[in-house]
């Protein structure tokens, strides 16, 4: 599959700029961030193409914000 760098930092964005996503994560230590938000992602954000996304990178920079 085809990683789409634009997709994965919007992405990145929507959870870091969600208090909620934020907090979930500060409360529970996150190891499947697409298990955890996909369904996050594509109600609130509208992306179907969660195969598009490069999980690593979002969970890096979750990380990296928490």
């Amino acid at each position: 599959m085809i990683i789409n760098p634009e997709l994965t930092q919007t992405v990145i964005n929507k959870l870091v700029n969600s208090e909620e996503c934020m907090d979930s994560i500060r409360n529970l230590k996150c190891y499947d961030y697409e298990a955890r938000f996909g369904a996050f992602i594509r109600v609130k954000c509208g992306i179907i193409l969660l195969s598009s996304i490069d999980w690593d990178k979002v969970a890096q920079a979750m990380e990296a914000a928490i």
